[in-house]
């Protein structure tokens, strides 16, 4: 434990050599007949390719970085960041909540590396928050059988984040352009996956592995960290 981060004991990043990191909808995957792989130390699941438009994916192995500041040191660790507004660089999404709160988003290999370059103003909450990517065509209308916040097209394109109520949980919610990566409460990420599902019911929703559905500039950034 440090001055400048008193939850570094927690922090995935700092787990011993060997140490199987697991997402809270293990359990889930296991029940739905998923197979267990392992990426980054993580265990994640492995379903069979599935023919449907839209889908779902525990995705709560990506890092997680949350990153408070006063507004003039975030305008400079941004590079300038609007508020409501997120950026990928090469598989590494920032994202700017208000003028003095944002996060970082990115594959777990790059946790420590970034954490140390940004510095006091973050905090490693990988293991705070689950996290459920949610794409295909009809993604929209899920989303909008789980939550009353704005997602259309033009009002919420990619690029943007924002936070609000999802499944009646605190989310994050980000258009990465091909999904939406929704972060919520690590205790919540089972229900939420489940939830997220039942909602989905109706387009033919189908679960997805985590290696299946990941954004091309990610893909290209996990080759890079290889």
């Amino acid at each position: 434990m440090t001055d400048r981060d008193p939850y570094a004991f927690i922090a995935p990043a700092s787990a011993a050599p060997g140490v199987a990191l697991r997402t809270p909808m293990e359990r889930a995957h296991l029940a739905a007949g998923a197979t267990i792989a392992e990426v980054d130390g993580w265990r994640v699941a492995a379903y069979a390719p599935a023919q449907a438009g839209t889908w779902a994916c525990d995705v709560s192995h990506l890092g997680k970085l949350d990153v408070r500041a006063p507004a003039a040191e975030l305008d400079a660790l941004t590079g300038g960041l609007g508020t409501g507004a997120a950026r990928n660089d090469d598989g590494v999404w920032t994202l700017r909540l208000t003028p003095t709160h944002g996060y970082v988003v990115c594959p777990f290999p790059r946790v420590a590396a970034l954490r140390e370059r940004i510095g006091a103003a973050a905090i490693d909450v990988t293991c705070a928050m689950a996290a459920v990517a949610l794409g295909g065509e009809r993604r929209r209308d899920v989303f909008n059988r789980s939550s009353g916040l704005d997602v259309r097209e033009s009002r919420f394109g990619p690029g943007r984040c924002m936070a609000g109520s999802v499944m009646r949980v605190p989310a994050l919610v980000l258009n990465r352009g091909e999904d939406f990566l929704m972060l919520v409460a690590w205790e919540f990420g089972e229900y939420f996956f489940d939830a997220v599902l039942d909602a989905g019911v109706t387009v033919g929703i189908a679960r997805a592995g985590a290696a299946e559905h990941v954004p091309a500039a990610e893909a290209q950034a996990e080759e890079a960290t290889a």
